[in-house]
């Protein structure tokens, strides 16, 4: 029998390898350097020998202490099914762990799990656990059903918001908790796909160098961020903290869990989370043998390929874990000019990790990560082209007007035919990765964790800044070459005590180098400088601009430094109080400069034509900026349970956001020198109530949260776009006083066996409560019009009133080898803008999305089979909209059209 499964295993595992390398070489042929699959391959290979060489002959080792648990859709029978199952013992019983939470075990990066709460069992459950077998105890306590993994959906998921591992339905914080196989089974693996299913997250990128995340309408604002400006919600991966939010676009591989933090979270995850927080965790190297493979193909040419693979070393002892991602896909829109298409990507990522266990006290673990990103994008799709401003005042050198200077015939408006004719659109590509090394050391009562990472970020794009087939813009863009350091020192109270506590030291320095570049096209001349303009004539116009090109080169430092504090005091059994404080110490320091030049002799040009060539190409002299902040921030929360499934809890806390500084084209003075009194910004400070409750009834059937919340922000950090001179200017200012209130409903459920329903709602009237001195939307600022507007009580940009997301999994057997499942997800956002000023004609329509998906299972958890549709009934819609200042061209970046494919994933061990 045992060299029967042995064999077995072998031709699994030789199985699987297989389709991981050629699934990655077909993916690597079509897009990735040659250098990849030879290395990909000899790491496989190498973990797989030594795995092989680690295992001892017959019995299978027992887990070592602290080893992830078998996957949750593998069954066992000898595990009591979900509807008969005792009720958990109560914290602090001596009973073992609940099964429920032993689906979501505890791993390495989240430090020790709490004991209990130190109440005493009542009677009811201590004879319900005394007349329990011990055998059947310890099968309660080891076995996964899938009974018991769906219910631990409903919120017995151990998350670690609160830098301990708990239960997410007894940790006093609004945290939507997501495990990994749900969202892989969903093909939901980056951000832009996982947001959907928590409403009160928006999120789009504008391009791989520009991301927002807002969370409760708060964060990022619009999508173009600046290197001395910070975004409000705080993105992590394996507790290491990233700088740039555009790290987080790219697709996530061995995802354990995605724990979605709403609201301040200053006091723990420090810096910049003003708006909340997103972590993510991967799965941890495990101390027996597992693996995984995938292969995806779809419409538009998509083909991705993953595998994951795992095990011993040294039994025991020494782990390891590696992991890629390959994909490639064409584009959604299609390119008439070059004869292809654009918003084409490829994308790669590997990790590799070391877990080294010498004793159950001490675990290190060490995290590699490499990963690139190549698109040709971000090209906006033309809706019309505006000719007036409100009240009739005409343009005035409209784009007909431009277009029919230079004999161009621009394409129909019409975004449902995904159309475009951009003459220059080229490959933006982004290349990060980094190192993390963390060790934990149980000293009993307490445990010392320290987290080390560097990390690296590099962009590179090419755009074509006009989106036509006219040469305007030959270069309009922004490298990037960031690099950081983080240390993360923690010390935390083990089990539950009269007082749990969690303190430490943070360090962080970020250095960021960016090379601004834009270069004028031979046709910018004609294109740019209205007719009649000093009386020159359309070859004076262009010869003023041709060649012309203008440089900007910054460097942006940041150095951080926190001391942090937080404790829980258990008054009575079922009555916490929680109080945390965080002292932060920031300094931001860098330079611009920015300079002009022409590839063409500029001797001959009149006086008139170096005026606009002047104009055209601003000098910004060298400016340098040093600035630092002190801040406090804390929160009080006091929870009460109420019976065994029911928590309530109130939360005041305050906290900052880190200044700013502008490393940007500021507006100049009346006598061409920087206006210095925009290059700094203030911290936003940040005051928010919240109540909310937890609960589960039904014997933990029906889960039913409730969050009520009110944030108000002073000095709230946006960008400002200027377009009314002749040169487009963005900038990062403080723009008022903002307030977030609302309410959020999350709703699970398991009616019966097979089948998990969720539901979720946020209810989010974000408001400017304060914002006099605005820049007046486009639409009002006519020639003669004020251009300064009071935009008070005005919805705040990218932050829908409503949203909602619904949908479920149906799971029915065929044969005792063999499961049909069906699943469907539905999003909704409401109407939202996507300008600091309001425009109208950036506001982006309410969408609703349908993804579904339709497969088979082997009953034992060893494969899959799914065929998928995103966007299934092929929603046209906007991620952001715009109008375009100077030539009236309304446009904007559509989302993805409707996409389909199949999936076939193997599981080996």
């Amino acid at each position: 029998m045992d060299e029967h499964r042995d064999t077995e295993h072998e031709r699994a595992e030789t199985v699987g390898l297989g389709v991981v390398i050629l699934a990655w070489h077909r993916c690597r042929a079509a897009m990735m350097p040659r250098w990849q699959l030879p290395l990909t391959i000899a790491l496989v290979a190498a973990l797989a020998s030594a795995q092989a060489s680690a295992q001892p002959q017959g019995d299978e080792p027992a887990p070592a202490p602290g080893e992830p648990t078998p996957r949750p859709d593998a069954p066992d029978s000898s595990a009591p099914d979900a509807a008969t199952a005792p009720a958990p013992a109560e914290p602090g019983s001596g009973e073992p762990t609940p099964a429920l939470e032993v689906a979501a075990p505890s791993t390495p990066d989240a430090g020790p799990a709490p004991t209990g709460t130190g109440e005493p069992v009542p009677a009811p459950a201590a004879a319900a656990a005394a007349a329990e077998s011990a055998e059947a105890k310890a099968d309660t306590a080891a076995a996964v059903t899938s009974e018991a993994a769906t219910v631990n959906e409903l919120g017995a998921i151990i998350v670690s918001a609160r830098r301990r591992n708990e239960s997410v339905q007894e940790v006093p914080v609004a945290v939507s908790a997501l495990s990994g196989d749900a969202l892989e089974s969903k093909g939901a693996v980056n951000l832009d796909s996982f947001h959907k299913e928590v409403p009160s997250v928006t999120s789009y990128s504008a391009n791989a160098r520009n991301t927002t995340i807002n969370i409760r309408g708060l964060g990022t604002g619009i999508a173009l961020t600046g290197s001395g400006l910070d975004s409000g919600v705080g993105f992590y991966v394996d507790d290491v903290y990233y700088g740039r939010l555009s790290q987080s676009i790219l697709n996530l591989v061995d995802l354990d869990r995605i724990e979605v933090l709403r609201g301040p979270q200053g006091t723990l995850f420090g810096r910049n989370t003003t708006a909340g927080a997103i972590s993510v965790v991967t799965r941890a190297p495990s101390f027996s043998q597992e693996g995984s493979a995938d292969l995806s193909i779809g419409n538009y040419r998509y083909l991705q390929a993953r595998g994951s693979l795992s095990g011993p070393i040294f039994a025991n002892k020494l782990a390891a874990r590696v992991s890629f991602e390959a994909q490639r896909r064409d584009g959604f829109l299609i390119n008439t000019n070059q004869l292809g298409r654009l918003h084409n990507q490829e994308s790669f990522s590997v990790r590799g990790q070391l877990l080294y266990q010498p004793t159950e006290a001490l675990k290190v673990r060490l995290i590699g990560d490499f990963a690139t990103l190549g698109q040709t994008c971000c090209t906006t799709t033309p809706i019309g082209a505006v000719t007036a401003f409100d009240g009739g005042t005409p343009i005035a050198y409209p784009f007909a007007n431009r277009a029919a200077q230079l004999g161009y015939t621009p394409l129909p408006y019409d975004p449902a035919a995904r159309r475009t004719d951009a003459d220059r659109q080229r490959v933006f590509r982004v290349v990060l990765g980094g190192v993390s090394l963390r060790a934990d050391w149980d000293r009993g009562s307490h445990t010392l964790t320290s987290i080390s990472a560097l990390r690296f970020w590099n962009t590179s794009p090419r755009n074509d800044g006009d989106g036509t087939a006219l040469d305007v813009f030959r270069e309009s863009n922004q490298d990037d070459r960031q690099r950081q350091f983080t240390e993360e020192l923690r010390v935390a109270s083990n089990g539950t005590n009269a007082i749990d506590y969690v303190a430490g030291l943070y360090f962080l320095h970020q250095h960021l180098p960016s090379y601004l570049r834009r270069d004028y096209g031979p046709q910018a001349g004609e294109y740019l400088i209205a007719p009649g303009t000093s009386d020159l004539t359309p070859e004076q116009r262009r010869d003023a601009l041709k060649g012309a090109y203008m440089r900007g080169p910054s460097t942006a430092d940041t150095l951080n430094g926190a001391a942090f504090g937080q404790a829980t005091w258990h008054i009575f059994s079922s009555l916490d109080l929680t109080a945390g404080l965080r002292y932060t110490y920031e300094r931001k320091s860098g330079h611009y400069q920015q300079t002009r030049g022409s590839r063409q002799d500029i001797s001959g040009l009149s006086e008139a034509q170096l005026a606009l060539y002047n104009a055209y190409t601003p000098v910004v002299p060298y400016y340098e900026l040093d600035k630092s902040w002190n801040s406090v921030s804390g929160l009080a929360t006091v929870s009460q349970k109420l019976g065994s499934d029911a928590l309530i809890f109130a939360t005041y806390s305050r906290g900052s956001k880190s200044g700013g500084i502008n490393l940007t084209s500021l507006p100049l003075d009346e006598n061409g020198q920087v206006r210095t009194g925009l290059a700094i910004l203030k911290p936003e400070t940040v005051d928010h109530f919240e109540v909310g409750l937890k609960s589960q009834w039904f014997g933990r059937r029906f889960t039913a949260n409730l969050n009520v919340f009110h944030t108000e922000i002073r000095d709230y950090q946006n960008t400002i776009t200027d377009q009314t001179g002749s040169v487009f200017r963005w900038y990062l200012s403080n723009v008022g006083k903002v307030r977030s209130k609302g309410v959020e409903v999350e709703l699970r459920a398991v009616p019966v066996k097979g089948l998990s329903l969720y539901a979720a709602g946020t209810y989010n009237p974000t408001e400017y409560t304060s914002y006099k001195n605005a820049q007046c939307p486009w639409e009002a600022r006519a020639p003669g019009k004020p251009v300064v507007c009071d935009l008070s009580g005005q919805q705040l940009p990218v932050a829908p009133k409503y949203s909602a997301s619904a949908g479920g999994d149906l799971t029915v057997e065929l044969t005792e080898q063999v499961n049909l499942f069906f699943g469907a997800d539905y999003s909704y956002r409401s109407s939202y803008t996507t300008t600091t000023n309001n425009s109208r004609y950036s506001r982006v329509n309410p969408v609703g999305l349908i993804n579904a998906r339709l497969g088979l299972k082997d009953a034992g958890g060893r494969w899959d089979a799914v065929i998928w549709s995103r966007n299934l009934l092929d929603s046209l819609y906007f991620l952001s909209k715009g109008v375009d200042e100077q030539t009236g061209i309304h446009s904007g970046l559509l989302g993805d059209p409707r996409t389909f494919g199949g999936t076939v994933r193997y599981y080996f061990d």
